[in-house]
């Protein structure tokens, strides 16, 4: 399905992007106007369709609602979620899929920037929500199209993960050290990272630091000096240069847009 969003290009028209807080929006939906690609950040959520068919889409995860379809959606635990609904060249009758995300921080911000940019009513904001929307169809298609990687060679990584989840903030870790826990070349696991995260063992690291330096600007308890230094940033203005390039805002400035 998504090689055929992919490689068909038959998106023809964005109706919206935006973001759904936790408690709102409607839980039944008659007869949808159009598609829609739905991420769901947190919790599981169940989607019944008026043909007895469920779906539970969990946390990190996508559904693919198609034009026309009518369901309920129930949550066991609220969460917010990101939607762009679009119109295509050619209205099949498509079917619901789930499917999970593994460069999720890349997704996010693709959904992040379309909804920004639909909010400003900007003139070509079409275009910048259709760029973020193939972005996040890219990297759906490369979960399909990457080849799986063995549980024998996940547990390869496991020693590295471990190790980056336990001391990303108060270290800096190099990718020598992490293959030499795993006992493997250098080479070898930048391989096994790009094939199942989808990103450099470096890039996974920078992408925990700036999401946990985002959760800390967003709780409002933080000042900018002290979510560096609680998300692995011993130089305030490296932070602050390092936050404004992968986010595109100043670190005092985040706050302000959530």
């Amino acid at each position: 399905m998504i090689d055929y969003f992919v490689k068909r290009k038959i998106i023809s028209q964005i109706v919206l992007a935006c973001r759904v807080r936790a408690g709102e929006g409607s839980a039944v939906h008659k007869n949808r106007t159009s598609h829609g690609l739905v991420f769901n950040c947190k919790g599981a959520k169940t989607y019944t369709f008026s043909d007895g068919s469920s779906y539970t889409v969990r946390e990190n995860e996508i559904i693919y609602l198609p034009k026309n379809s009518s369901y309920t959606a129930s949550g066991t635990e609220p969460g917010d979620v990101y939607c762009i609904n679009f119109q295509c060249f050619e209205d099949a009758p498509y079917k619901p899929f789930v499917q999970c995300v593994r460069n999720v921080d890349e997704v996010i911000k693709a959904y992040q920037s379309a909804e920004k940019a639909w909010q400003r009513v900007m003139d070509g904001r079409e275009y910048k929500v259709m760029s973020s929307l193939y972005k996040i169809l890219y990297e759906l298609y490369r979960v399909q199209s990457v080849p799986y990687l063995p549980k024998t060679k996940q547990d390869l990584l496991k020693p590295a993960i471990e190790h980056i989840h336990k001391f990303y903030t108060k270290e800096l870790i190099s990718v020598e050290h992490l293959s030499s826990l795993c006992g493997i070349s250098a080479n070898y696991l930048r391989k096994l990272f790009e094939t199942f995260y989808g990103v450099s063992p470096i890039k996974y690291i920078n992408n925990l630091k700036i999401k946990r330096a985002k959760e800390l600007l967003t709780s409002g308890l933080y000042s900018v000096s002290e979510t560096a230094f609680n998300s692995g940033f011993s130089d305030i203005s490296h932070f602050s240069r390092f936050f404004k390039e992968n986010v595109g805002v100043l670190p005092s400035e985040y706050f302000e847009q959530e």
